[in-house]
């Protein structure tokens, strides 16, 4: 069983907290460390990200596997019903793991997961050719290359071209999640429709427009859902500007 690196901090009611793609539970630990003076806080490296680094040639992962690797810490954390709060695939993973382990989850709050098999076509495709094209750079040049594949399907090629030596260093270490995340393998929409828990899904108003419309259809379909949008955020706010994050998370779980 592979082990999964996590961050426990904080005492109150229990609150699971899971990162974008390109990312890590460290890029969180701002967000993480305000909220833990209400909650007990587990910020959580997803299997191919930060410290729980996959053995052997990155790969693509099932949501499932996701699912199952949040419950072994919920249950291992003794948190009993919990919170989970996910940015962009984050968001998307606690969505599936809400849906498939009610039980587990009392809410969710979700900041512009790019769950794009609810939404319209265009927008169904832009997100296959992400994961075509990161999967094609990993073939042919491995997880640095994948890594700046998948940032410059996603942010455009003038944010590659605008990172710092560092930075760019820093994204090319995150190729194998790249990999791990890019294609929404396993993504179950239909199981949606049965999510019971309170849902809020949010989006930034200086966020592409594609996010909103992901959260407009996820919030029609899934039946005790909102979509909330924060005025001057962009996708990186959970990491960059936390506190209106913490506001907005603290707001909708009280």
């Amino acid at each position: 069983m592979m082990p999964l690196h996590y961050e426990r901090r904080g005492e109150g009611p229990p609150l699971l907290l899971l990162h974008a793609t390109l990312s890590s539970a460290r890029q969180l630990r701002t967000l993480a460390t305000r909220l833990a003076t209400a909650y007990t806080v587990v910020s959580v490296d997803r299997r191919g990200s930060g410290r729980s680094v996959l053995e052997g040639p990155a790969r693509p992962i099932e949501v499932a596997t996701h699912v199952e690797d949040l419950t072994r810490i919920i249950e291992a954390e003794e948190l009993g019903p919990v919170a989970v709060v996910g940015h962009s695939f984050g968001g998307c993973v606690a969505l599936e793991l809400a849906a498939r382990r009610p039980q587990l989850v009392r809410a969710v709050f979700a900041y512009e997961p790019p769950y794009a098999l609810v939404a319209p076509p265009a927008v169904q495709e832009d997100m296959a050719e992400v994961g075509r094209r990161t999967l094609t750079a990993h073939d042919h040049a491995g997880p640095a290359a994948a890594a700046l594949a998948f940032m410059e399907a996603v942010s455009g090629a003038e944010a590659v071209a605008a990172l710092s030596p560092a930075a760019r260093a820093r994204v090319e270490l995150a190729g194998q999640g790249a990999v791990a995340d890019a294609t929404l393998l396993g993504m179950d929409p239909d199981a949606l429709d049965r999510l019971s828990c309170p849902v809020r899904i949010v989006t930034g108003a200086a966020s592409g427009a594609f996010y909103a419309h992901i959260a407009e259809a996820l919030a029609a379909r899934i039946p005790a859902a909102d979509h909330q949008r924060l005025d001057g955020l962009d996708h990186m706010a959970p990491v960059l500007r936390p506190e209106p994050i913490a506001d907005a998370i603290e707001a909708f779980l009280a």
